[in-house]
């Protein structure tokens, strides 16, 4: 599993498409930068726990357009911190960790 601090590239196999997993917010601040960087996500799932403002999203991306993916993810925690996500990336170091504990 390719590891991030705020997204992970998931471990499923496929011709044509990537899996990914990242954490957004409750306005998709994500949809905007892929807009921008001109990539089709297609989104798989999506879950989130009541009264907390971050959702892991599920979604998948054209092998040929992971590039613009990773451009555009690399955006996400500065557009997040100017919408006042301070936390973010503390929230997704915390998540991912407790993602490797469980599964070792």
């Amino acid at each position: 599993m390719e590891r991030n601090a705020f997204y992970q590239k998931l471990d499923r196999w496929s011709f044509f498409y990537d899996y990914f997993a990242f954490l957004d917010v409750g306005t998709y601040a994500a949809d905007q930068l892929f807009i921008q960087h001109q990539v089709t996500v297609h989104f798989v799932r999506e879950y989130g726990k009541p009264g907390c403002p971050y959702r892991i999203v599920l979604c998948k991306v054209r092998k040929r357009n992971a590039d613009r993916f990773h451009a555009a993810m690399t955006e996400l925690p500065d557009k997040l911190r100017l919408l006042g996500y301070a936390d973010y990336l503390e929230v997704c170091r915390a998540l991912w960790e407790n993602v490797e504990r469980l599964r070792s």
